[in-house]
């Protein structure tokens, strides 16, 4: 197998934005429809989650992500 190496434009095309952000829509359609009880433990999403280090998971991600 040879290595290839793709250029950054490919990545940031008009295209390619509107097809990841489909496909991210598409995911979290998904997994809104889903009930918490049917994710697995390994599962980021999982209620055992709720809670990180002490802080509910909406104020954790925004005090991680500013």
């Amino acid at each position: 197998m040879t290595k290839r190496t793709v250029p950054q434009a490919v990545f940031d095309s008009k295209d390619a934005r509107r097809i990841q952000a489909a496909g991210h829509k598409q995911a979290c359609e998904e997994l809104d429809r889903m009930h918490p009880s049917q994710l697995d433990e390994g599962n980021p999403n999982h209620p055992m989650y709720d809670r990180l280090f002490d802080y509910d998971r909406g104020e954790f991600m925004r005090k991680q992500y500013r």
